[in-house]
């Protein structure tokens, strides 16, 4: 299950320094997208992140800069304004979408509130109400199949239509835990 990595550094990124760090962890230039001289963005294995994790550290013993990566569901707005926090919050790690947005909440910043509603609001009722039960059996497929009473392969089919409705598979922990988010914060509203 790949991922999009947003790195972004504190000052000016040397394009051929990042392209040596970034190949070492198997990276290769074709992958990487600049965004700015601050921010580039690449698609990776969801295992990348412990990689990527103590690169950033080295980039910032290297270069004294801050750098952090943002291991995310997919390149927008809110991804881009998420890792401009994680840095703040989190200086050279590698951290997920819910890790920044739980700090926020922590400073009473409510900024993400809207966005994440955003990311599933289009998603019909009857696969909202699959993934709810999705995440109240532990991502155990099986068992959600058999709470809801559908065949397995009728979860599948739900589990699929909402990844590709919503563009954020859930099957990934992280993910998991941003639509968890939205369902909290619907009960709010």
């Amino acid at each position: 299950m790949d991922k999009v990595y947003l790195l972004l550094s504190s000052k000016f990124l040397n394009r051929p320094y990042l392209f040596s760090r970034l190949e070492e962890v198997g990276v290769t230039r074709e992958q990487v997208r600049f965004a700015d001289d601050y921010l580039v963005y690449f698609q990776g294995p969801a295992e990348l992140c412990f990689t990527l994790d103590k690169l950033v550290l080295s980039i910032h013993e290297d270069l004294d800069v801050a750098a952090n990566v943002l291991s995310t569901y997919g390149f927008d707005a809110f991804s881009q304004k998420l890792s401009r926090n994680a840095l703040k919050y989190f200086p050279n790690q590698c951290v997920h979408p819910t890790n920044v947005i739980m700090k926020e909440l922590s400073f009473g910043d409510f900024s993400s509130f809207a966005p994440v509603m955003r990311l599933f609001k289009g998603a019909p009722e009857e696969l909202l109400a699959t993934m709810k039960t999705y995440l109240r059996c532990g991502l155990d497929a099986c068992y959600a199949s058999r709470v809801l009473g559908v065949h397995r392969n009728t979860f599948n089919y739900r589990l699929n239509a909402f990844s590709e409705r919503t563009g954020i598979d859930v099957r990934d922990y992280h993910n998991a835990l941003l639509l968890q988010l939205y369902f909290d914060f619907s009960n709010g509203q």
